[in-house]
């Protein structure tokens, strides 16, 4: 048992999650690190799902905080939560509506993030573990061995919203990109901590069941069809678009970035200015990679045909 007393705030973002919201709130009660609050944005669901964490709030000694969410989406929801003044604690937990906790997700993350100096942005993530609608298991998201960086995070998300657990100065830096476009609230923070530095710990151990269904708003993306699909859609200009994003979006902090990682998104960005050959020595010399080999020939390929 970890004997801790920093302070963990779950950010739980809600829509029409009766159907699994139970079997998520019920994984908060039961893990090991109980020095955790609740505060859960619903985004303005018609369902039984808030009667459910109002009950929940009367089950648990925890503090649980019902707020109104934007009505913007899920990222604009979770972003909500994050710039949230009422809500302070020494770390802070993404969580979605249908997942379930294993047993010590939290404590996990807080041995970890108490080595880091409170200073330094700091971002846990791990691996997950899949189930179907039934709570079957089904599989694993991808174990990535390569480390956590700026130079993957500007091609790829490894941080899965749903078991990322941060601090307070992790939270700072995406507070101050919140008001721009992101593509995804969990690949933006992936993208801030490295950028400037901060400490990111990828946990190839789960930490959390990731339930596959229909109503997903991002899935796990892994079998062979929906890779087709995404790769026919990025060389249909969707890899371009969400490039753009990211490379607006870290200029609203680049003064706080690391000379070599400026570098490299200067390089990153001048990819798809250039000749050909010139496209790819600045992929080369940017540094930047995938911790796919699949991902890795993509990449190549968007370079070849000026999809960056």
């Amino acid at each position: 048992m970890n004997n801790s007393s920093s302070s963990v705030a779950i950010l739980l973002g809600t829509y029409n999650g009766a159907r699994f919201i139970n079997q998520q709130l019920d994984s908060y009660k039961r893990q090991t690190y109980n020095n955790w609050s609740l505060w859960a944005s619903d985004d303005g669901s018609s369902d039984e799902g808030l009667g459910a964490i109002k009950d929940f709030s009367l089950s648990v000694s925890q503090s649980v905080n019902l707020l109104e969410g934007p009505r913007q989406g899920v990222c604009r929801n979770f972003v909500s939560l994050i710039n949230n003044e009422n809500i302070n604690a020494s770390y802070y937990a993404f969580s979605d509506q249908d997942d379930i906790w294993i047993n010590d997700k939290l404590e996990r993350a807080v041995n970890w993030l108490d080595t880091i100096d409170a200073e330094i942005p700091a971002l846990y993530c791990s691996r997950t573990e899949l189930i179907n609608t039934n709570g079957e298991k089904v599989g694993f998201s991808p174990d990535y061995a390569k480390p956590p960086s700026f130079a993957n995070a500007l091609l790829q998300n490894i941080a899965s919203g749903n078991t990322m657990v941060f601090n307070n100065k992790a939270r700072e830096l995406l507070r101050q990109v919140a008001d721009g476009e992101m593509v995804i609230h969990d690949w933006a923070l992936y993208l801030v901590v490295t950028a400037c530095g901060g400490h990111v710990f990828f946990d190839r151990k789960p930490t959390v069941l990731y339930r596959q269904h229909d109503n997903n708003v991002i899935g796990n993306g892994m079998g062979l069809m929906t890779r087709i699909a995404n790769f026919r859609k990025a060389h249909h200009g969707r890899k371009a678009a969400w490039n753009d994003t990211n490379i607006a979006m870290m200029r609203l902090i680049g003064g706080q970035m690391t000379a070599d990682n400026q570098r490299r998104l200067n390089d990153f960005f001048a990819i798809r200015n250039s000749s050909l050959i010139q496209r790819l020595r600045l992929l080369r010399h940017s540094g930047v990679y995938h911790q796919q080999l699949a991902g890795t020939l993509t990449t190549v390929s968007y370079t070849l045909l000026n999809r960056m």
